[in-house]
């Protein structure tokens, strides 16, 4: 594997242990990301990786879908979790296509998708009162990719707008500022 996927697996797990911390009870809190609880916040996240991982396993392009509802979030997040690992170690990072935010290298498009699960670790943990610390290097790598889109994702509002930081904010404060959550 390469350093961009080591990182893109380095937020998955950071997503997976704040699966693992959530309550029963709180499945149903709501999220900083407005139209979801919790267990929307999951579906979706599994709906994006589910996708990705079909990516890696056919070279098929299909554009993420919200996974159907569940009774159990952490299961149906560890299917997703076990599913995405399986796919990523027998792909061809090197493969170039035409995927979501345009034309790139396989292990690129698996970088540019790396600061969702990150942007959504924080969510979730929120929503649930959990404590997070978000990884500095990876909120500066995952900020670098999410600009280097430039208006894509507003425009597709897959990001809000930008919330003002002050001097000398952290990375992590700066990434969820420019993807429009209040650190």
């Amino acid at each position: 594997m390469s350093e961009t996927t080591d990182d893109f697996k380095r937020a998955i797990a950071l997503f997976d242990s704040v699966v693992a911390d959530v309550p029963a009870d709180a499945w149903g809190n709501a999220t900083p990301c407005e139209a979801w609880n919790a267990t929307e916040l999951l579906r979706h996240q599994c709906g994006v990786l589910d996708a990705l991982a079909g990516v890696a396993r056919t070279g098929e392009v299909n554009l993420p879908q919200m996974v159907d509802e569940t009774d159990d979030p952490a299961a149906r997040w560890a299917e997703t979790r076990d599913g995405l690992a399986e796919a990523l170690d027998g792909a061809d990072l090197s493969k170039h296509d035409q995927y979501w935010f345009g034309p790139m290298s396989f292990e690129d498009f698996v970088g540019m998708v790396q600061w969702d699960p990150l942007a959504h670790s924080w969510d979730l943990a929120q929503s649930a009162g959990i404590a997070v610390e978000l990884p500095e290097d990876l909120c500066e790598s995952s900020l670098a990719r999410v600009k280097s889109l430039g208006e894509i994702p507003r425009k597709w509002k897959l990001i809000t707008d930008e919330v003002p930081v002050p001097d000398g904010a952290s990375a992590a404060q700066r990434y969820l500022a420019y993807v429009g959550r209040q650190p």
